[in-house]
């Protein structure tokens, strides 16, 4: 097994990406660029479609969803079968100042499965595998030791074949505040290129691509409260995207959900920077267009 060492900031961009025979571009071809991993200053992660469409058997939360987009911009620019990637745990926890946080995260990345829907490129046939997101680790016990890290062999050689993937802007993730909204983002992002501009799902699958536990917000109208509108404001206000979800009735349920995305307008992507810009404090209700008065 070859060892990678890399430094414990995120790659600098590499050479442009090249196409294969048949003209289109691999997802394993692309680059991550500028620093991904300070949410202080800017970058771009590389997510392929069939990690962005995994439907967790393990739910992951928002700070746990984050760490794992960390770890895959971190290793993406040499990214193969068989490499190992270390990291120094600071540059993971960000502004806090202890690694409880992380150790819980590394055991829930490690212990998390998924399943990935692809196509065979052999056959033509629709499959569905069922894999740890995760590979093998090793956490160095010090506070600024090192996180040492690999992908499952398996997961990379299926993404060998991706053609499909979300381009994400960091200083955006670090923003969002809901795993939800996460979720959204990484779909309207591998989505925003495709000629189609809306995309029909059951309330089920809507449910599954966004990692609603199964026995979480069962009924529709609390799942569109605390989870479908939450998330659609804030994809709204925070990217350069305008995104809806409709609901398709048969009687009185809710049969099919209908997730709608468009490029905003200059002024509107101007707006939506500004507000980037601007302290998390106030953001709800500036958001709701109401006035916050601190005492």
């Amino acid at each position: 097994m070859s060892v990678v060492t890399k430094s414990d900031t995120a790659p600098s961009s590499l050479p442009a990406a090249h196409a294969q025979s048949d003209g289109r571009l691999r997802t394993l071809d692309l680059r991550v660029t500028g620093h991904p991993l300070d949410p202080d200053n800017t970058g771009s992660i590389i997510k392929p479609a069939e990690l962005v469409d995994a439907v967790e058997i393990s739910a992951l939360n928002r700070s746990e969803l984050v760490l794992y987009n960390q770890l895959l911009a971190h290793a993406w620019n040499d990214i193969a079968p068989g490499k190992i990637y270390r990291i120094r745990k600071s540059v993971l926890r960000g502004t806090h100042d202890s690694n409880d946080r992380l150790h819980e995260s590394f055991d829930r990345l490690m212990s998390a499965f998924a399943k990935v829907r692809y196509r065979d490129a052999n056959t033509g046939k629709s499959l569905t595998m069922r894999i740890n997101l995760l590979g093998p680790n090793t956490e160095e016990d010090c506070d600024d030791g090192y996180f040492t890290y690999t992908f499952h062999p398996t997961l990379l050689t299926l993404l060998e074949h991706s053609q499909t993937w979300a381009k994400l802007k960091s200083e955006i993730i670090y923003l969002l505040r809901s795993k939800y909204s996460l979720r959204l983002y990484e779909m309207i992002e591998r989505r925003i290129n495709m000629h189609a501009q809306s995309e029909t799902f059951s309330v089920e699958d809507f449910r599954a691509v966004l990692g609603v536990p199964k026995n979480k917000l069962p009924r529709f109208a609390d799942l569109n409260k605390h989870c479908l509108k939450p998330a659609v404001e804030e994809i709204n206000q925070l990217t350069d995207y305008a995104v809806t979800i409709a609901v398709v009735k048969r009687g009185r349920s809710v049969e099919k959900l209908v997730l709608t995305w468009l490029k905003k307008s200059s002024e509107a992507v101007q707006r939506a920077a500004q507000e980037r810009q601007q302290s998390r404090i106030g953001r709800s209700a500036r958001r709701k267009g109401t006035v916050e008065v601190i005492l």
